[in-house]
């Protein structure tokens, strides 16, 4: 659903909102129709040390798919290469789930 505005209507109407914690959807759905916005759950905090160690897991992992795509395409794919892949992923598999291990925060109380 769309509908024009004015700039300075835009923004008070994103200034509503957000004084409001709502995005500018939710609280134009619960202006229209009544009903109680659904609140999200907020984002988790996440070590920035953990995000780039798991992204550049990520990037080998984009590689070796790459890899295997065009080697299967090109009928290049042999069970010896198959078997490299498949401990690189499994190398890959045990750093990632070492890394999460150390980042993962003790149960609360």
């Amino acid at each position: 659903m769309f509908f024009y505005c004015s700039s300075e209507e835009k923004a008070l109407i994103r200034q509503a909102a957000a004084d409001r914690g709502l995005s500018m959807s939710a609280m134009l759905r619960q202006l229209a129709t009544g009903a109680a916005p659904k609140r999200r759950k907020p984002a988790p905090r996440v070590d920035p040390a953990l995000v780039l160690a798991v992204s550049r897991y990520g990037g080998n992992l984009n590689q070796i798919a790459r890899w295997l795509n065009t080697a299967t395409r090109a009928g290049r794919a042999c069970e010896v290469e198959a078997l490299h892949v498949a401990a690189a992923l499994v190398g890959i598999e045990r750093r990632l789930a070492e890394i999460l291990a150390q980042h993962r925060r003790p149960p609360r109380c």
